[in-house]
């Protein structure tokens, strides 16, 4: 049998419980990176007056979390990592640096230890992300891929739920708040760790380092019967030495994912860490009432996911759809720069705009695209090398944002906004690949003018 008929067992399965336990198991790290980035947010009112952080302080911080330098920086040692040794090898150490990382911000007692303990975290967010979805994207079945990896969405908003709810359960008790929420962190880390022990590795990746074992047990947990063995000699691509510069080789992706990358990330990542500081920066009398605003964030854009993007990713024409998100999200962010943010309505319409356009198919469908534009011999590598450079720019902007806050106003984070998003309306439109419904390898062919292996 050809590696090339193997994979196309798993392109055209059926979906089982196997899919959705695989699936849960990678989209934690989705939990946990929103999560830290979100508990944070939480943090930051604490944090400024435990450790008296000056803006400047607090941007530092921001930049080095896992929403922005760190991640960065563990992106870009992922990805080759996990071609060259497999998809798995990643999660068998990320989540324990991730584990130690909180507990010293659990523990931190001077403003060093934070930053220390968040870079550790960020580095382990950035180890993870890419992996998962590299692995999540090369088991799923054609007709359900974007099903599948919207999982991964859905996840990256209940994290952050769960540590605002945290937030306002324990904001009694004042600081203890932040060394709660990064406590819990830990120990969701440490147990994930554990249950993924039992994960797959990725069957495309198998069949790429000629490990047919790899592919036997993707099967069988499946509830497929084995493949005859696939060897060497069966399939070229088995003949492939990694090489990280590869990814040149497909600039024409890059040159797309990158840019809607940052486009999207600027403004769901300054939401993510900052949008608690600017509701209580314009009157939310409570911290309470700023979290409950950014919980309506995050449940709006949940909506999006399940009842649009889950629903139809694989069926619709998805470039279409990413426009019309972009337009939501632009739209949401046009109209604070002509009226204050401090108006309730205009606060209002913003945070849902924003989290419901995102959500129905702006971010879900990012994901996919990032997954689908690379070959698996370079995915991991290419997938986090694209991600990471969304996440530094979010870092060098993350330096600036309470500066700009305190001297222009919200305006001008929305004048930022709303120019991305329309730029994301353009370059999602014209060039997205057209991938529903397509195998991974189909994908390629169209978009580069290839060949199917």
């Amino acid at each position: 049998m050809s590696s090339w008929d193997v994979i196309r067992r798993f392109d055209e399965a059926r979906l089982t419980l196997a899919h959705y336990r695989w699936t849960v198991l990678a989209a934690m790290g989705d939990f946990l990176d929103a999560g830290s980035i979100v508990a944070g947010a939480v943090s930051t009112i604490y944090w400024i007056s435990t450790f008296h952080l000056t803006s400047l302080l607090l941007g530092i911080i921001a930049a080095f979390s896992p929403n922005a330098f760190a991640a960065f920086v563990g992106a870009i040692v992922a990805g080759p990592l996990g071609d060259r040794y497999g998809r798995k090898t990643i999660y068998m150490y990320d989540l324990l640096a991730y584990f130690v990382g909180a507990l010293i911000m659990a523990a931190a007692v001077n403003y060093i230890m934070l930053l220390i303990g968040y870079i550790i975290v960020g580095i382990a967010v950035g180890l993870d992300v890419p992996t998962s979805w590299s692995l999540i994207a090369e088991y799923a079945p054609k007709y359900k891929r974007g099903f599948l990896m919207a999982f991964t969405n859905v996840f990256w908003y209940i994290g952050p739920i769960v540590m605002l709810l945290l937030g306002i359960a324990f904001e009694p008790y004042g600081a203890l708040t932040f060394r709660v929420v990064f406590g819990v962190l830990a120990a969701v880390a440490i147990i994930t760790w554990i249950l993924r022990r039992g994960l797959i590795e990725s069957p495309r990746w198998g069949l790429v380092a000629g490990k047919t074992n790899v592919v036997q047990e993707a099967l069988k947990q499946l509830g497929e019967q084995a493949a005859p063995q696939t060897n060497a000699s069966q399939g070229s691509q088995s003949q492939y030495k990694y090489k990280w510069s590869d990814i040149f080789k497909y600039k024409k992706g890059l040159a797309f994912i990158i840019p809607i990358y940052i486009f999207w990330g600027v403004p769901a990542g300054t939401f993510g860490f900052f949008l608690p500081y600017f509701f209580k920066d314009i009157g939310f009398t409570t911290t309470t009432m700023a979290y409950v605003g950014d919980i309506l964030w995050f449940i709006t854009a949940i909506i999006g996911v399940v009842a649009v993007y889950m629903q139809l990713s694989d069926k619709l024409n998805r470039n279409v759809m990413y426009a019309v998100a972009a337009a939501i999200c632009a739209l949401s962010f046009a109209l604070p720069i002509f009226l204050p943010f401090s108006i309730l309505w205009v606060a209002l319409f913003n945070v849902i705009g924003f989290g419901f356009g995102h959500g129905m198919w702006l971010w879900p469908q990012t994901r996919v695209w990032s997954t689908e534009l690379f070959p698996t011999e370079i995915r991991n590598s290419a997938q986090g090398f694209a991600w990471s450079w969304m996440r530094f720019a979010l870092g060098v902007w993350s330096l600036v944002v309470p500066t700009l806050i305190a001297i222009i106003g919200y305006k001008a984070i929305a004048a930022v906004a709303t120019t991305f998003f329309i730029l994301n309306i353009i370059i999602g439109y014209l060039f997205g690949p057209k991938s529903q419904g397509k195998s991974l390898e189909e994908v390629l062919k169209d978009f580069y003018g290839g060949k199917v292996p």
